[in-house]
């Protein structure tokens, strides 16, 4: 027999989520923390959001993966980079509501040359927010810390990034 559903019924397991502003599921990778803002899983597996905070002198090496990135600024300043013509990296200084679109395929890099710490938002699929979360927590531990890898899981960290077509290209600096 059909069982007919209410209206309310419906909603109540596909409802808006609120997330405050010290809430949402931490992921260290030494000293930089991702804070997930909008998870893959609770937006259909379309696009995932990440709060980062990057303290000064830290930052990623040049790399590149097959999906899209969108950095906007939230406090402090970041140096993002990118390949030029010549084949150098190429800084951009970002402050508060500046933003930065790294499309697919394109070499990118992020440093934070400040003195003081800065948060920004990365926007991207599911497929970035899974690479990270297997590439960096490789054994579903939480806030695991690259200087505790063995060499057989570093070997792990690089082949799930190999997977999902993330590549280093070039240093930060």
């Amino acid at each position: 027999m059909l069982q007919l559903v209410s209206p309310l019924e419906e909603i109540v397991g596909h409802n808006v989520i609120k997330t405050d502003a010290n809430e949402g599921p931490v992921l260290d990778i030494g000293t930089i923390q991702l804070i997930w803002r909008a998870q893959g899983k609770d937006t259909g597996y379309s696009f995932s959001i990440f709060e980062m905070t990057l303290m000064p002198g830290y930052g990623l090496p040049l790399h590149k993966h097959p999906f899209p990135e969108f950095f906007y600024v939230l406090d402090g300043k970041v140096d993002f980079g990118r390949w030029n013509a010549a084949g150098a990296t190429e800084w951009m200084t970002c402050g508060a509501g500046d933003s930065i679109l790294a499309p697919p395929n394109a070499p990118h890099t992020f440093f934070n040359k400040g003195g003081q710490s800065a948060r920004f938002l990365s926007v991207s699929t599911f497929h970035h927010e899974q690479m990270l979360k297997d590439a960096v927590n490789p054994h579903g531990k939480i806030n695991y810390l690259p200087t505790e890898l063995s060499p057989e899981e570093f070997e792990r960290v690089f082949k799930s990034m190999e997977e999902n077509q993330c590549f280093i290209v070039g240093d930060h600096a």
